[in-house]
């Protein structure tokens, strides 16, 4: 609220100025000089009322600063305009010619702005639906993680060793890792979301053959194995992504 009192009395001092410096310039108040005063405050206006939005981190979306970016080059460009034609002409001079420069760069101003506004619509849609991609690929891989946890435990269930309890244990960090990777970086890395899962399969092709046969220690050295590799390169992962 203290922001937008401070920019309406700034406002209204700038306008203030405004209109005492065109009086001091002009010999006369005509027609060209109230022309030459509104053009001028329209411009002030414009240009003040959008410092707040490129100043709100909140407000700075692709389409509100597309529109005040060609806001305020419209606001640069009339105020141009109307000072060098009034420089150009007398002020008893017609001013057919500024009324149509006039209208000209308002024209171009609504065909330039209208289609940044539906380009920048288009890019924030897109945006969007990457996002909820995003989220939909994620909640597929997590669900997938939690899977290969649920299974590995199922399989493992009926061995009773100290084997089971660590390398469930250490399995069960390193699905949580994997977890916690981002889902933006696995979406732009297709191949590790494939070399993952590539390696969870391994391991639980090894945990059923474990399973099938408790006994057999070199089967269960070679998961213990694969698991480690597979921390490793989670870490890896995590470290360069």
């Amino acid at each position: 609220m203290k922001n937008k009192i401070i920019l309406i009395i700034t406002i209204l001092l700038v306008i203030t100025c405004t209109f005492i410096i065109y009086t001091l310039l002009f010999e006369e108040q005509n027609k060209l000089f109230y022309i030459n005063v509104g053009i001028a405050c329209l411009a002030e206006i414009i240009l003040l009322a959008n410092i707040p939005i490129l100043l709100n981190e909140k407000l700075l979306t692709i389409k509100n600063v597309s529109l005040s970016v060609s806001l305020n080059l419209f606001a640069i460009v009339i105020f141009l305009w109307t000072a060098g034609c009034s420089l150009l002409m007398d002020q008893d001079s017609n001013l057919k010619t500024l009324y149509i420069g006039l209208l000209v760069i308002t024209i171009i101003f609504f065909i330039i702005n209208g289609a940044t506004v539906i380009m920048a619509g288009g890019v924030t849609e897109k945006k969007a639906l990457d996002i909820q991609s995003t989220i939909e690929n994620k909640k597929l891989f997590s669900a997938s993680i939690d899977n290969y946890w649920i299974e590995t435990k199922n399989e493992l269930e009926n061995i009773n060793s100290d084997w089971k309890d660590k390398t469930l244990q250490s399995f069960k960090i390193v699905l949580d890792k994997i977890s916690m990777i981002p889902a933006n970086k696995l979406d732009r890395h297709l191949e590790i979301v494939n070399e993952l899962t590539e390696k969870l399969n391994e391991i639980h092709e090894l945990f059923q053959k474990v399973a099938g046969t408790p006994e057999q220690s070199e089967l269960q050295s070679h998961a213990t194995l694969k698991i480690n590799q597979l921390k490793n390169y989670v870490q890896i992962i995590k470290s360069t992504l």
